[in-house]
């Protein structure tokens, strides 16, 4: 108790006022963690990913602290601490959930520690590990295949192709613990899956699916051998295998849920191949494939008589239909919302800084409505909106913003030499000049530079 009241103290003296905050138990816990998250590191990565080099990473709680290791120029305004950990404010830096992000001007893994679902430390610093090897592979891996959201957006909801995608998984999960003598034979048959899927909904949402996996895969890879390696309770065993086992197999039949899948599968092609192969990671990284591709590559699969799948396929001709269905309600339910609609007209194409791909969805081909983040910018002006509803209006592609609609409380409007300022609510920040306002009664209309 006496330890932890000092280190409390020691974080108040040595905050200046720029950093100058008030620390919470949970805050000195985690600071305290960080010196053996950098020893597990050093113990774990080269038997995870070899040759993997590990950037500079931050932890930080939403509107509270963060906490800085690793960086090779820490801001000028971060305070050293101990054990080489800077401290910095979260809101200074817009740090947001689990990603990378540039602090002064270099690229850095952060996760937040604020939030509930985490069970374990371990589960925390799995996820962060996970965001350090995107570090890795941005500055280290040249031409890595990725995914283009754009695509994810229209990605066809096709009862027939989710219903073979249901027994592809499940063929998947079947090939990482199931009975050895049956593995080629599953191999074998999710190849078909794949096959059979790409004539249904066409190459270029294949190759979607196979750039989520390229890039997501090796990462997820990496936060499920972390967790595993340093996996000592029943909580973290439990969640290992439902975290990441079991929910491979699970039902899905909507875009929504695609990619969050994809992470789990590209997961399990590497699980496969570390089975069967050493040292196989460089070989892939140097390959300029998609991570399928590789291993199709490297397993040799063929072509075989997929079973009967009729009850895969009477499921998910209702359920698709249901998920469908759920795109209008939900915009029909952003559309009642209390308080006043903004409709905010761009007269040219803002500038796209940021979304949230696993939580945009698609209530048609040209309406996107955004759950946690949406970001656009142009010159002074900037929107920036987290953990808060708001629709975009896009042309073709969702980096082409033709307008936003965005529900928000009167009080919190401002309007100051044709300028347009919601500064109140940490959620949603705007402040943007407009060439003409229109109101009729709970709603403004703006035509934005």
């Amino acid at each position: 108790m006496k330890r932890f009241s000092f280190i409390l103290i020691l974080v108040f003296i040595m905050c200046g006022h720029s950093t100058a905050q008030k620390l919470e138990a949970i805050d000195s816990v985690f600071m305290n963690s960080l010196a053996n998250f950098s020893k597990n590191l050093e113990t774990i990565k080269d038997s995870i990913w070899p040759d993997m080099s590990i950037g500079p990473y931050c932890i930080f709680r939403l509107n509270g602290p963060a906490f800085l290791m690793n960086h090779p120029s820490p801001p000028q305004n971060a305070r050293l601490l101990k054990d080489k950990i800077y401290l910095l404010n979260q809101s200074d830096y817009g740090l947001f959930g689990a990603t990378q992000t540039m602090i002064n001007d270099v690229l850095t893994a952060h996760n937040d520690y604020g939030q509930q679902f985490y069970s374990s430390i371990n589960q925390f610093y799995a996820e962060l590990f996970h965001e350090l090897h995107h570090v890795y592979q941005r500055n280290y891996v040249k031409d890595l295949k990725f995914d283009n959201p754009a695509d994810l957006l229209t990605y066809p909801e096709d009862d027939r192709n989710f219903a073979i995608k249901q027994y592809e998984n499940t063929l998947l999960l079947e090939m990482l613990s199931g009975a050895p003598e049956k593995f080629e034979q599953d191999l074998n048959l999710f190849y078909t899956c794949r096959s059979k899927r790409e004539e249904i909904i066409g190459t270029k949402y294949l190759e979607y699916e196979k750039g989520a996996e390229s890039m997501e895969g090796p990462a997820m890879f990496c936060e499920y051998r972390y967790l595993r390696h340093f996996t000592k309770n029943i909580v973290d065993q439990e969640y290992l295998n439902h975290r990441y086992l079991y929910s491979i197999a699970e039902p899905f039949y909507n875009r929504n849920t695609l990619r969050g899948k994809c992470l789990l599968t590209g997961m399990a092609q590497c699980l496969i191949l570390s089975k069967h192969f050493k040292n196989w990671q460089s070989e892939y990284y140097s390959s300029e494939l998609f991570l399928y591709d590789y291993f199709v590559k490297k397993m040799s699969p063929h072509k075989a008589i997929l079973p009967d799948l009729s009850y895969e396929q009477a499921k998910a001709k209702i359920f698709t239909s249901v998920e469908r269905q759920k795109h209008s309600l939900n915009y029909e339910s952003f559309s009642k919302q209390s308080g006043i609609k903004l409709i905010l007209s761009f007269k040219e194409f803002p500038e796209f800084q940021g979304f949230d791909p696993m939580h945009a969805e698609a209530i048609n081909d040209s309406t996107i409505l955004h759950s946690t983040l949406l970001k656009l910018a142009k010159g002074d002006n900037s929107l920036n909106i987290v953990n808060y509803k708001t629709v975009s209006v896009i042309a073709d592609q969702i980096w082409f913003v033709k307008s936003v609609e965005i529900f928000v409380p009167e009080e919190s409007i401002s309007f100051h030499d044709n300028k347009l300022i919601i500064s109140d609510n940490s959620a949603v920040e705007i402040k943007w000049k407009y060439i003409d306002k229109i109101r009729k009664g709970n709603e403004y209309t703006l035509i934005l530079e």
